[in-house]
């Protein structure tokens, strides 16, 4: 029998809550839905179970939507976080950067807003999946959050950004620094001249394009260097940026969202995360992966009978843990799954790793 999803709304103002209510009625039979007046009152309500999803008005007195989801996720990081927000909310959008998952214009389409949660109901089970946070669990020191990615993504999101912030910002860590000269100067970008500083490599390749970069050039350095035999983690970086290229390409010539595209080459560079994880915390079963690869069988059948999960699921079970908005996690999670309905993110990574595999 499936489990009733619990779903917490919250706005300061009891009359949108209703209009919520009856826009979302045709969900009363999977959902149990509870709606609170202002921050105070959803704090009481965190008392109670727990909730898949909170979806949170970014304006609110007492208690702004940023503050609330902060005691959400220190409470239970699983919870999937979503943030209603209109267009003058811009600043207050900049703290909730490094805590919400999702975030919506208000108002938003019913319609959109049940598939949203929805999806998110289903990543959040891989979040509490008892299999992936053992896999995850047998790293020796679990990766810290990308601490730069989100102040990069919160400079982003002000009206004015300029390339020395975002430089200086990078520069604060000489191992990323390093690492993202080395991708930005790679043949993957067609520059015949040489890169000689972040700041170049801010004004070559966009803003958007060196927050990727500094996530991917996190993640790879932040498990370790893993012991399995046989593993390249410059080869896993090499192939990653290849797909990251490609989804992104695929992304712009299917005429998809500036953000859209941004999001693919994001997506496309963690797509694989999950494969450094398992070589790192697991080095006997990647090795009986990669045996059993080479011997013709599907690989995610291979990672299933192996480790009972996927590195596709083990990835965007970090990056969830990291915060990272939920259609770059739903697309990781999901990349390696021809049987899903796929956005158009999704759809974006799928045809690139495809056709890199």
């Amino acid at each position: 029998m499936t489990m009733r999803r619990r779903i917490l709304f919250v706005d300061d103002e009891a009359a949108v809550l209703d209009g919520i209510g009856k826009a979302q009625r045709k969900q009363r039979a999977r959902w149990d839905m509870v709606f609170a007046v202002g921050g105070p009152a959803a704090l009481a309500q965190l008392r109670e179970p727990p909730f898949d999803v909170v979806v949170v008005d970014m304006q609110m007195p007492e208690v702004d939507g940023a503050a609330l989801l902060a005691s959400v996720q220190e409470r239970d990081p699983s919870t999937i976080r979503i943030i209603l927000t209109g267009f003058a909310d811009r600043d207050a959008v900049v703290r909730a950067l490094p805590i919400a998952h999702q975030f919506f214009n208000k108002p938003c389409a019913a319609p959109e807003l049940a598939a949203a949660i929805d999806r998110a109901c289903e990543l959040r089970e891989l979040f509490t999946n008892p299999l992936v946070r053992a896999v995850v669990g047998r790293l020796v020191k679990l990766p810290t959050t990308p601490r730069i990615y989100h102040e990069l993504l919160s400079a982003l999101a002000r009206p004015q950004v300029h390339l020395e912030a975002v430089a200086e910002l990078v520069e604060q860590d000489p191992a990323m620094v390093a690492r993202i000269m080395q991708i930005a100067s790679s043949s993957f970008f067609g520059f015949s001249q040489p890169l000689v500083s972040i700041k170049g490599a801010v004004a070559r390749l966009g803003t958007e394009m060196i927050a990727s970069l500094a996530l991917a050039s996190h993640a790879f350095g932040a498990v370790g260097e893993p012991t399995a035999p046989g593993f390249s983690i410059d080869a896993l970086q090499v192939h990653s940026l290849a797909v990251a290229q490609r989804a992104r390409a695929a992304a712009v010539a299917a005429a998809e969202a500036p953000a859209t595209a941004a999001a693919a080459f994001t997506a496309g560079l963690v797509h694989d995360l999950g494969k450094l994880i398992i070589a790192a915390a697991m080095p006997a079963e990647y090795a009986e992966i990669q045996r059993r690869g080479k011997l013709g069988e599907p690989a995610a059948a291979i990672e299933r009978a192996v480790l009972r999960t996927s590195h596709a699921e083990i990835g965007a079970y970090l990056l969830g843990l990291w915060g990272l908005p939920l259609p770059i996690i739903d697309a990781v999670a999901r990349h390696d799954d021809p049987g899903a309905p796929a956005s158009p993110l999704l759809t974006a990574l799928r045809q690139a790793h495809t056709q890199l595999t």
